[in-house]
C-alpha cells in the first residue's frame, strides 16, 4: 500500500463518523505523524484522535472501520499479485538469532504469531490489534514493552529481552482472548489446540504446555 492509498482508506473509513473540519484535522494528524508508520499503529492514531471527548465514544467502531479498509486494500493487492499467496503460510521464528533467543522464547514467538495468524484476513488483523491494545495492561519495563510492540507490529524479532514465563503466558492469553472475542470460544479452542500441536512439532525438545 502506498501513502496515497492509505490516506484514502483512512478518509473513507472515518467519513461515516466525522466530517468537515474534524475530518480534515484527522487527516492532517495522519499525514504528519502516522502515514509512514506500520499499519498496526492504527490504535495509537485513534487514541490520539479520540482524545477529543466528543468522538471518544466512537473509537471502537472507527477502529473496526479502519481495520476493514486496510484489510480490503491488502486483499486487493494480493489478488493482483502475479504469484500465488497463502495468507495461512507461517514462517517459524527459528531464523531469529539463537545467541539472543532461548528455545522457549523461540517457541513462544511461534505460538503467539501462529495463534494470531491462524484465522487469516481481517480477523487476524483485529486479533493483532487487540493484543497490541491490551499489552499496556501487562506490567513491563519500558525497553521490554518497546521490544514487544516492535515484534507485534511485525517490525522486528523479539530479541534483546528475556521475558519471564508469567509475561509470556499473559501475552498468549491475550491472543487467545482475542480469538474468543472475534471468533467465539468454540473456534478459539480449536485454533488453540491445533496451534499447540503444530508448535510442539516445530519444537520437539521443548514442552509447549509449559507456556500454557
Amino acid at each position: 500500500m502506498n501513502p496515497s492509498q492509505k490516506r484514502k482508506a483512512v478518509e473513507e473509513a472515518l467519513m461515516p463518523f466525522i466530517h468537515g473540519k474534524t475530518l480534515a484535522n484527522a487527516l492532517i494528524l495522519w499525514d504528519e505523524k502516522y502515514a509512514h508508520k506500520p499499519t498496526f499503529a492504527l490504535q495509537h492514531y485513534l487514541r490520539e484522535l479520540c482524545s477529543d471527548l466528543e468522538i471518544a465514544h466512537m473509537r471502537s467502531r472507527m477502529l473496526q472501520a479502519l481495520v476493514s479498509a486496510f484489510s480490503s486494500l491488502q486483499d486487493d493487492r494480493q489478488s493482483r499479485a502475479p504469484t500465488s499467496y497463502s495468507p495461512r503460510s507461517f514462517t517459524p521464528a527459528t531464523h531469529a538469532n539463537k545467541t539472543t533467543s532461548s528455545p522457549i522464547l523461540l517457541m513462544f514467538m511461534d505460538l503467539v504469531e501462529q495463534l494470531i495468524d491462524a484465522p487469516g484476513g481481517d480477523a487476524s488483523t483485529r486479533i493483532r490489534l487487540y493484543v497490541l491494545e491490551n499489552l499496556e495492561k501487562i506490567p513491563l519495563l519500558t525497553q521490554e514493552r518497546w521490544a514487544f510492540q516492535g515484534w507485534l507490529n511485525q517490525m522486528t524479532q523479539l530479541t534483546g529481552t528475556t521475558p519471564n514465563i508469567n509475561t509470556m503466558q499473559q501475552v498468549i492469553n491475550l491472543a487467545y482472548v482475542g480469538l474468543c472475542e472475534y471468533l467465539g470460544p468454540i473456534k478459539a479452542d480449536q485454533f488453540l489446540q491445533n496451534t499447540v500441536s503444530e508448535v510442539q512439532k516445530m519444537h520437539p525438545t521443548t514442552n509447549v504446555n509449559g507456556l500454557l
